[in-house]
C-alpha cells in the first residue's frame, strides 16, 4: 500500500488505525507540527535563550531531537533560538540517561535535584555532572511527599516543577520555557483539572501559552502531537528512552493515574477521543493580559485569585454541604453566611486569600510542618 502523503512510497507507518505514512512524510509531518505550533503563535524572537525541560521520558527525548534537527537547518526554517537543558533530578538512574541524550547531540545539561523546591533560593549546578545534594533538603522533600495522598502527591509535584523550572529560567537568564507534553497529556490534564477544582486555571495549564509568571512564559510546543505519534517517532528514529521510569511513575493509584488510563482506553477505540478533548479546551477563553496585575495571585501555582466574583461557586456548594451535614435536626435556622466562614477557613485554608480552591484543599491534607518554611511565612 502506498503513503497517503507523497503516493508514491510503500507505506510502513498506520496512524490512528487508518492513516498509512512512509518513514519520510511521517517524520516531516511531526516536525510540521512542532515547528507550526512556534511560528503561528509568533512569540519568538531571534537568539532568545529558552530553557528546555527534559524529563528522560518520550515526549522529551523527541522534543530534544526536534529541537537539535529544528537548530541544524540552514534555510529561513531554522529555530534561531539559543537552548539551554535543564533536567529535575529525582533519582540517579535517570539523570545518567538524560545526561548520555544531551551529550549525544553535543549540548550541555544542568541538573540541579527536585529537593531544592524546600528552599526559596538555589544556585547555577555544575553542567553535565550529578547534582550536589543536600541530605537534610532530600529528607525533608521526602518527608513532605509521604505526609501526602497520591492525587494531592501528583498535583503537587507538578506545581514543584513549574516553580523550579521558573526559578531556573530566571538563574539562567531565560524568557521562555520548554516542555514535552503532548497532545495526550493536555488532554489528560484538562479532565484531571476540572476534577480536582482547578477548572479556572485549564487555559494556562493546557493551552499552548502559560504566561502566569510575570517575567517568564511557558511554552508548550508539542501540544499537537499525540502520543501514538511520539512512540512511531521513536521507533522511527530508534531514540533511547528511560523505561524505567515510565513504570516507577505507575506504582501508586491517584486520580490523575485513572484518568489518564481512562482516557488512553477511549482513544484506542475511539481515535478522535483526544482530539475533541483539546478542541474543547483550545475554545476556553484567554485570560485577560493584565489579570495578573489586578488580581492577588495563589503563591503555589500563581493562578489568579478572584474572591470578587458573585456567581456560587464550588467552594460554597462544599461549604453549605458541610453546613447542613454537621447540623442536628434540632438545631436553629441556619446562619449560612457566618457558618460558612467558619467551614471555609478549616476545610480551605487561606482561600482567596493566598491561595487558589485547589491548592487551598491540598495545603489542609498536607501537615504545616511537612510544608516548606518559605511557603508557611507567605501564608502569614
Amino acid at each position: 500500500m502506498k503513503c497517503k502523503k507523497c503516493n508514491s512510497s510503500s507505506a510502513l507507518i498506520i496512524l490512528r488505525k487508518k492513516d498509512l505514512y512512509c518513514r519520510e512524510c511521517f517524520l516531516a509531518n511531526v516536525t510540521h507540527k512542532f515547528r507550526s505550533s512556534i511560528g503561528k503563535n509568533k512569540i519568538l524572537g531571534k537568539a532568545d535563550n529558552v530553557l528546555i525541560c527534559l524529563s528522560g521520558k518520550e515526549g522529551s527525548t523527541v522534543l530534544l531531537d526536534l529541537i537539535n534537527n529544528a537548530l541544524s537547518l540552514d534555510n529561513h526554517k531554522k529555530l534561531r533560538i539559543t537552548p539551554i537543558f535543564l533536567h529535575l533530578c529525582e533519582n540517579y538512574e535517570t539523570i545518567k540517561n538524560v545526561i548520555e541524550q544531551c551529550q549525544k547531540y553535543n549540548y550541555d545539561l544542568y541538573s540541579p535535584h527536585i529537593s531544592e523546591y524546600v528552599q526559596s533560593k538555589s544556585h547555577i549546578p555544575i553542567v553535565n555532572s550529578l547534582p550536589i545534594v543536600n541530605n537534610e533538603l532530600i529528607e525533608e522533600y521526602n518527608n513532605m511527599q509521604n505526609s501526602m495522598l497520591p492525587t494531592v502527591k501528583d498535583d503537587f509535584i507538578t506545581n514543584i516543577k513549574r516553580t523550579l523550572y521558573i526559578r531556573y529560567a530566571k538563574l539562567l537568564n531565560c524568557k521562555y520555557i520548554f516542555t514535552g507534553e503532548t497532545t495526550t497529556t493536555l488532554a489528560t490534564k484538562l479532565l484531571v483539572n476540572l476534577a480536582i477544582g482547578r477548572g479556572s486555571q485549564v487555559q494556562s495549564d493546557v493551552g499552548f501559552l502559560d504566561s502566569r509568571d510575570m517575567e517568564i512564559k511557558i511554552i508548550r510546543p508539542m501540544k499537537d502531537i499525540s502520543e501514538e505519534e511520539l512512540k512511531l517517532y521513536i521507533n522511527s528514529k530508534n531514540l533511547k528512552v528511560n523505561d524505567k521510569q515510565t513504570s516507577k511513575e505507575n506504582e501508586h493509584t491517584s486520580l490523575q493515574t485513572v484518568i489518564s488510563t481512562f482516557v488512553s482506553s477511549l482513544q484506542e477505540n475511539f481515535p478522535s477521543t483526544i482530539s475533541t478533548i483539546c478542541k474543547t479546551a483550545d475554545k476556553i477563553g484567554l485570560q485577560d493580559e493584565c489579570d495578573n496585575e489586578r488580581h492577588n495571585m495563589c503563591v503555589i501555582c500563581q493562578s489568579i485569585l478572584k474572591p470578587d466574583e458573585k456567581a456560587i461557586s464550588a467552594l460554597d456548594a462544599t461549604s453549605i454541604s458541610k453546613i447542613v451535614s454537621l447540623r442536628k435536626h434540632t438545631d436553629s435556622a441556619i446562619d449560612v453566611d457566618m457558618e460558612k466562614n467558619v467551614i471555609n477557613s478549616t476545610i480551605f485554608p487561606y482561600i482567596h486569600n493566598r491561595l487558589c480552591y485547589a491548592c487551598s484543599r491540598n495545603y489542609a491534607e498536607i501537615k504545616q510542618s511537612k510544608i516548606p518554611s518559605y511557603i508557611i511565612e507567605t501564608q502569614k
